[in-house]
């Protein structure tokens, strides 16, 4: 599904609001078969956060909006947004700054082409990282 067939609140009113809200653009995990791939799955989740970025300069709570690439895992690549929401105390996500380190060649020059922030967390089963713009809603670093 297309990001921009959901129905998604950018209201402000009291129903308003994202709790880790996301959406993974490769359910099927194709993108694990090759680099070529999983690289139109990596543009559509750059196009996704644009549109998001746009979509939400109307939305007047603070929010978060990042983008999450599994190294190993193409099925688990998605885009964010987060903000206040009654679930539970969970806002701002914060993360410590770690320098992105990554092996792969082809996604490195990918992430490095995006132009955003890249923060490295290292997980049992690999690297995620996390992409976001300073500029854009209130950042995910501490």
């Amino acid at each position: 599904m297309r990001i921009k067939e959901l129905d998604l609140d950018f209201s402000g009113g009291t129903g308003s609001w994202f709790d880790f809200w996301h959406t993974h653009v490769d359910w099927k995990r194709k993108g694990n078969q090759s680099w070529k791939a999983r690289l139109p799955y990596l543009k559509e989740l750059i196009d996704s956060f644009h549109y998001l970025k746009d979509a939400l300069k109307m939305y007047p709570k603070d929010y978060q909006l990042w983008i999450l690439i599994d190294e190993k895992d193409s099925g688990e690549d998605a885009v964010y947004i987060h903000s206040e929401n009654p679930n539970q105390d969970n806002f701002p996500l914060t993360v410590d700054f770690i320098a992105p380190q990554i092996e792969d060649k082809n996604l490195a020059d990918f992430i490095n082409s995006t132009g955003l922030t890249v923060i490295q967390i290292d997980m049992m089963e690999g690297k995620l990282y996390y992409l976001f713009d300073k500029s854009v809603g209130l950042p995910l670093l501490k």
